[in-house]
């Protein structure tokens, strides 16, 4: 590999008019001079389309599809794109500014590896943002085993948010590109194959990636209706089968086990019967001990006496019961308002 080697930030956008500055002006930032950023708007409303097209130059291309999912989006990008090492890159999220000429230089002569780094959360104010997975990231020749370890087969579980690789080209074509049938877990499933089809895993630790939580849970990680339910068992689907083909420990099938129960617990009680099926699912791959807290000391009580299932319902109610009681204080205001 040279220097030149060419680098392709693609970013899909949707509705993300007060973010999608920041993160062009990230991808823009980035030590490795040789790249492009392809932005492809997935049909948005507000004025995402508008804004992206204001950087338009040699270095960014702007596109603009009908609105078909995010996956859609990434698909036309790479297609779009020519660099050797792919970067992807939500509309709302942001990379530090070595981060990917740090990555690149880590895959010089390993081609057939993917590298990672460390994710660190905020909510509005980058400055207080914190990092969680730390010690779910390392490098290592045996992508099955990482999986393993992510998934909790060896205890706890975590997730790695997709902006924290960086992706040689010619695995990704090996690999395929992304399920635009899924509607969430999308860059599970996608990195699930890319790694599996992989040598192995670069951890770079020196430099971050940011992932913007929201309050209002507005996005797509954070929607559990039936219909993200649903794709986040299809996903499990594709990556369990695609670990337990590659190994059959012990550990592989707790792994997969927990997957399923975390899934279960967090489709009950909206989708009770997909509750069940991920359940059942998750004995008969030998079951998992997986019991994250609920919420507070009142849930986490509730749970030791009466079960998950108790505590989940209770929380949920009181949840929505507590998100009518604000709509209601603030239709009131409202009301005030125009009355004056």
């Amino acid at each position: 590999m040279k220097k030149n080697y060419k680098l392709s930030i693609l970013i899909p956008v949707y509705n993300a008019e007060n973010y999608i500055s920041e993160t062009i002006g990230s991808a823009l930032s980035q030590t490795w001079q040789s790249k492009e950023i392809i932005v492809v708007d997935d049909g948005s409303t507000d004025q995402s389309f508008e804004i992206a097209k204001s950087f338009e130059s040699d270095i960014v291309k702007v596109y603009k599809l009908e609105h078909r999912g995010a996956c859609v989006a990434r698909n036309r990008a790479f297609e779009l794109s020519n660099g050797a090492f792919i970067q992807y890159l939500d509309g709302d999220d942001l990379l530090s500014a070595e981060k990917i000429e740090k990555q690149i230089y880590a895959l010089i002569g390993k081609n057939r590896h993917v590298a990672v780094c460390n994710t660190w959360n905020f909510i509005g104010d980058i400055s207080k943002a914190f990092n969680t997975d730390q010690p779910f990231l390392y490098s290592t020749d045996d992508p099955a085993e990482f999986l393993i370890n992510l998934w909790g087969g060896y205890g706890h579980s975590n997730y790695v948010a997709l902006h924290n690789w960086l992706t040689p080209r010619q695995l990704i074509e090996k690999t395929g590109l992304w399920n635009e049938e899924l509607l969430k877990d999308q860059d599970g499933e996608f990195f699930t194959r890319v790694l599996l089809n992989s040598a192995g895993i670069i951890y770079v630790p020196d430099i971050k990636t940011y992932y913007r939580k929201y309050y209002t849970g507005d996005n797509i990680g954070s929607k559990i209706h039936k219909i993200h339910i649903e794709s986040n068992l299809k996903a499990m689907a594709i990556k369990g089968n695609l670990l337990l083909e590659t190994i059959k420990t012990p550990a592989a099938y707790l792994a997969v086990a927990t997957q399923y129960k975390y899934l279960s617990m967090l489709a009950y009680p909206q989708a009770k019967e997909l509750s069940a099926f991920a359940l059942n699912k998750c004995k008969l791959l030998g079951d998992s001990y997986y019991n994250p807290e609920l919420g507070g000391q009142v849930i986490e009580f509730i749970k030791k006496m009466f079960g998950w299932k108790t505590a989940k319902v209770i929380s949920y109610y009181a949840h929505n019961l507590k998100w009518l009681i604000v709509m209601k204080q603030n239709i009131s205001k409202m009301l005030r308002l125009l009355l004056i």
